[in-house]
C-alpha cells in the first residue's frame, strides 16, 4: 500500500474518532442521568485498562517501575479532567462542554509558554482573542456576566487535559522505547481507581442501567475510550502532526451537531455567535499554525 493511501487512511480514522468523541458528549449527558460521574469513570476507565492488559500482559509485567512512575504521573492530571469534564457536562449542555473542551488546543500553547519559554504564535493569539470573545458572550445573559459551574468545570477540565497533554509530551521526549500500550494501561488504572473511593464516599451506590444506559456506556468505554487511543497512537505513526490536532480538533463541531441533532441544544443567538466565535478561534489557532511552516518551506524553496 502506498504511503499516501496510508496517510488518508490515518487521516480517516483520527476524524472517525473526533466524530465518536464528539457523540460521546451527548451520551454522557443521558447517561448522568442513571449514573453518578464518579462511578461512571470509574467503571469505563477500570474496564478499559482491564481490556488492555489482558491483551498486553505481558508486556506488563515486563515494564519497569519507571515505566509505571511516568504513568502515574501521567495519569493524575488526565483523572482529573475526565473528572471535572463528567461534573461539568452534567451542569451545561453536551455542546458547550464539547466546544470548550475544544479549547484545550489554544491552552496548549500558553502552558509551552509558561514551562519551557516556546514563543507562542500568532494564531494561538488570534485563536484566545476570538475564544476570549465567545465565552464573553455565552456568559452575557443581556445585562451581565453571568457564570455557569458546568461551563467552569469544562474549561478547567481543558486546563487539566493541556497538563497531560505536556506531560506525555515530556515522556516521549525523554523516551520512546516503551509499550506505548502498557504506557496507555497504567494511565486509564489510575483514572479508575483514583475515582473509586471518592465514588463511595460522595455517590450513592449505581442501580441497574437501562439498556439505552449500557449502549451509552458500553460506546463510551470501548469506542471513546479503549479504541479511541488505540487507534489515535496508530494513526499519529502515520499521519502529520498537523492532521492529527487539526483533525482531532473537529470533535468540538461534532459534539455541538450532535448535541443540538440528538439532545435538543437550543440555539439563541448568544449559543451561535458564542459558540461560532470559540469554533472559529480553535480553527484559526490550528489553521494558521500549519500555514505558518508552509509559508515559510515555500519562501525557502525560493530563494536563490
Amino acid at each position: 500500500m502506498s504511503s499516501r493511501k496510508i496517510v488518508i487512511i490515518a487521516d480517516l480514522s483520527l476524524l472517525g474518532i473526533a466524530l465518536a468523541w464528539g457523540y460521546i458528549f451527548v451520551l454522557t449527558k443521558d447517561l448522568l442521568n442513571e449514573i453518578s460521574p464518579l462511578f461512571l469513570n470509574a467503571g469505563r476507565f477500570l474496564f478499559s485498562a482491564m481490556i488492555l492488559w489482558i491483551f498486553k500482559q505481558k508486556n506488563v509485567r515486563k515494564a519497569g517501575w519507571d515505566v509505571w512512575k511516568k504513568g502515574v504521573l501521567c495519569g493524575l492530571p488526565l483523572w482529573l479532567a475526565f473528572t471535572l469534564q463528567t461534573f461539568g457536562i452534567e451542569n451545561t449542555t453536551p455542546g458547550k462542554a464539547g466546544v470548550l473542551t475544544g479549547t484545550v488546543i489554544i491552552i496548549v500553547p500558553f502552558l509551552y509558554f509558561v514551562f519551557s519559554k516556546v514563543a507562542i504564535q500568532k494564531g494561538v493569539i488570534i485563536g484566545c482573542l476570538l475564544t476570549f470573545g465567545g465565552l464573553a458572550i455565552l456568559s452575557w445573559d443581556g445585562g451581565s456576566m453571568k457564570g455557569n459551574i458546568g461551563d467552569l468545570l469544562v474549561l478547567l477540565c481543558a486546563v487539566f487535559f493541556a497538563i497531560h497533554i505536556l506531560a506525555v509530551d515530556r515522556v516521549y521526549e525523554q523516551s520512546d522505547s516503551f509499550d506505548s500500550f502498557v504506557f496507555i494501561m497504567i494511565q486509564l488504572l489510575v483514572a479508575g481507581v483514583m475515582s473509586v473511593p471518592f465514588a463511595f464516599l460522595l455517590e450513592p451506590l449505581p442501580s441497574s442501567l437501562s439498556s439505552y444506559g449500557w449502549f451509552a456506556f458500553g460506546f463510551d468505554t470501548l469506542i471513546g475510550t479503549l479504541l479511541a487511543y488505540i487507534v489515535q497512537i496508530k494513526a499519529q505513526q502515520y499521519s502529520p502532526p498537523t492532521h492529527v490536532s487539526l483533525l482531532l480538533s473537529l470533535e468540538s463541531f461534532f459534539a455541538f451537531l450532535f448535541s443540538w441533532l440528538l439532545w435538543g441544544e437550543v440555539l439563541t443567538r448568544n449559543v451561535l455567535i458564542g459558540v461560532s466565535l470559540i469554533l472559529l478561534g480553535v480553527f484559526m489557532t490550528e489553521l494558521l499554525n500549519i500555514l505558518r511552516p508552509i509559508r515559510k518551506s515555500n519562501m525557502e524553496s525560493e530563494a536563490p
